[in-house]
This record gives C-alpha cells, structure tokens and sequence, in this order.
C-alpha cells in the first residue's frame, strides 16, 4: 500500500476501518478532551488563585525566561496578538507582569515576570502539576511512557499537513 505525500516515512499502514462518525475522528476526540480538561482546570485556577487559564499559560511560559516580546508570547501560547495584549494589560494591571525594553532593539518591548508573578507561578505550578497528573492516572505505566512520543508525532504530522494546505492553497501564515 503506498504512503500518502504527507505521511511519515516510519508510520505503519492502517489497516482498520475508516471512520464513519464524527465521534470517531481523532481530531474531535482530542478537541472533547481538551475542552473537558480545560473546564476542569480553568475552575481550579480561577477559584484558588484568581487566574483564567489563558492568564495561567502567559505566566508559566515567561518563568523560565529573562523576557519575550509580545509576538513570540502570543506565539508560544497559541492565541492571537489581540487577546496576548489584552491578558498581558490586565496581568500589568495586577503587577505580576512588568513590560521593559527589549536590550538589542530600543523599540522593542519584552514582558516579564515580576517577583510577584514569579511568586504566583511557584503557588500555581504544583496544583497544575497535579491537575496533570491525575489526568494521566487513568493510563498505563507503559501508556503513560509511550504519550509523549506519540503526541510528538501527531503534533509534527499536523504541522507537515499544514504546510501542505498552506502550499496548496497558496497561503504563507
């Protein structure tokens, strides 16, 4: 059976049956999971630390960084300028971010962590750590080590198949 343009070399045929349901698309079923989990943790954050989650990712990716722009924030957390800003104003609002300019182009701005935003990531990041672990409780010692590998390679085969449509559609976002 040959291999489809966008299919790993090293991934193995499937050779059971297509999917007929909606519910049966991994895509949908990653999405169910995902929002099921957010709805979990988005309440934990917000009831014990006064966080929304999108306020939670923007904190923990700067903590281990001396700072990053807006775009690159954005970037990493996967939202849009738009709402990165409004979060990164209301964070600055409450002073567990601080906006500085960028050391190697004056008119660059890069977001960091206050010590009062680092202190909130230390509180949070044991509870998150939790959260995660509970979730992945349900699985196997060997499903559990077997995980990441796999969500490395659906990760890389949807960035190949992005790609792809970007190249058939002519788009370059």
């Amino acid at each position: 059976m040959a291999k489809s343009p966008t299919q790993r070399p090293d991934a193995e045929p499937d050779t059971g049956s297509a999917p007929t349901d909606l519910r049966q698309l991994t895509s949908f079923q990653l999405r169910q999971l995902t929002n099921i989990y957010t709805k979990g943790s988005s309440s934990v954050y917000e009831r014990r630390f006064g966080l929304t989650l999108n306020e939670w990712r923007c904190i923990a990716l700067l903590q281990h960084s001396a700072g990053m722009s807006l775009n690159r924030l954005a970037e990493q957390a996967q939202f849009d300028r738009g709402l990165t800003s409004r979060i990164v104003t209301a964070l600055e609002a409450r002073g567990v971010l601080q906006r500085g300019t960028d050391e190697k182009d004056a008119r660059g701005v890069v977001i960091a962590l206050t010590e009062t935003g680092r202190e909130l990531v230390r509180e949070v990041f044991p509870v998150a750590a939790q959260l995660n672990e509970r979730l992945l409780s349900a699985l196997t010692r060997a499903e559990r080590a077997a995980l990441p590998g796999i969500i490395d390679k659906l990760t890389h085969q949807a960035r190949v198949m992005l790609d792809h449509e970007r190249e058939e559609s002519g788009k370059n976002d």
